[in-house]
């Protein structure tokens, strides 16, 4: 029969028993093969008539980067079960070379097989993190019942605005999320006392069906593909992502009273410096003009924030956007003269 192999999928995540492995987390590796006749395909050439590995990718990685599971076995059987939305048959192996084993070993791995229609026991129970917390996932990204989120991007190392332009289309990419807006790049000088060099900072508005902690999963691992280290607190970075508020479907994502709370170990909704930082607030700003934030209890205005914020004199705006596919910021509208004026006439 023929096969389509996936194999060596690498995404960052944080599952197991152990709590170091739910806050340092670990690479996990995926391997994906779907049983099925090729011919048609092979004969048009012709993606309709195949399955797009693509997408399958991009369904194994939101597992892996999103809400931890204690067990690899359920994480390849969710991974299976998300699959099986585009294909009749998978076969999947999750590999945890890193597992905690004293002793000395090359790799750990669980594979599952699933076909559509079988019965599986799968799906995530709830429980735990968000569960607990009344987060639940949102309907599809492009649709009315979706989450809506802001996310922060900096880099200043190697190439930061490649970098940040390939977060944005990562981001684009994904099955699960909707970029709606971007802002222009800002530089940014530096905080915390680390000498380096400036900043390039952006932030994107998203439509999303993911919930908050598998957002951030999804940025954490676009973090590691552009090879991001945690070694030195406000330090140099090749990409840094940043879920800075969310909005559950329904809710108004520029109203703080109606924004997503969460205080859980890998995640606090909503970000708690971002009110502080107008490397944050100026993009933002930019393409959400009407967000409020909580600041000393009120809630002020994105531009009033910016002015209160300690580094406000270091950010300025470039002329570089994040590429021609993300949606160009919203404009204000020409102003209109007065009836009756001589510009009206």
């Amino acid at each position: 029969m023929d096969r389509i192999r996936l194999t060596g999928l690498r995404a960052f995540g944080h599952h197991g028993v152990f709590d170091h492995e739910r806050t340092d987390g670990q690479e996990f590796l995926v391997d994906l093969e779907v049983p099925g006749d090729l011919s048609t395909a092979g004969r048009g050439d012709a993606l309709a008539d195949t399955v797009d590995y693509g997408v399958l990718a991009e369904e194994a990685v939101a597992v892996i980067t999103g809400e931890p599971f204690d067990l690899i076995e359920s994480v390849a059987e969710e991974i299976a079960r998300r699959c099986l939305a585009h294909c009749a048959q998978i076969t999947v192996t999750v590999h945890k070379p890193q597992a905690p084993i004293p002793h000395a070993f090359a790799d750990v791995s669980v594979t599952v097989t699933r076909s559509r229609g079988a019965s599986s026991a799968g799906s995530r129970p709830a429980g735990t993190g968000e569960a607990q917390a009344g987060i639940a996932r949102g309907g599809d990204a492009a649709g009315e019942g979706s989450a809506r989120a802001v996310l922060a991007l900096g880099a200043n190392l190697g190439e930061p605005l490649t970098a940040l332009r390939t977060a944005v289309a990562a981001l684009e990419r994904h099955p699960h999320i909707t970029v709606t807006a971007a802002s222009h790049v800002y530089r940014t000088a530096p905080v915390g006392g680390v000498e380096q060099p400036d900043f390039l900072n952006a932030a994107v508005l998203v439509d999303t069906a993911l919930t908050p902690l598998e957002l951030l999963g999804v940025a954490q691992g676009i973090e590691v593909a552009a090879h991001r280290t945690r070694d030195v607190r406000w330090g140099p970075r090749t990409l840094d992502i940043d879920l800075i508020r969310y909005a559950a479907p329904g809710a108004e994502l520029d109203d703080p009273a109606q924004q997503t709370r969460l205080a859980l170990p890998r995640l606090d909704l909503p970000h708690p410096r971002a009110a502080e930082r107008a490397f944050v607030l100026a993009p933002w700003e930019e393409i959400a003009p009407g967000a409020r934030v909580e600041v000393a209890g009120a809630a002020v205005g994105l531009a009033e924030a910016i002015a209160r914020a300690a580094d406000a004199g270091g950010v300025e705006r470039t002329a570089d956007t994040l590429g021609p596919a993300v949606p160009e910021p919203p404009t204000s509208p020409a102003p209109q003269p007065a009836p009756g004026s001589e510009e009206a006439r």
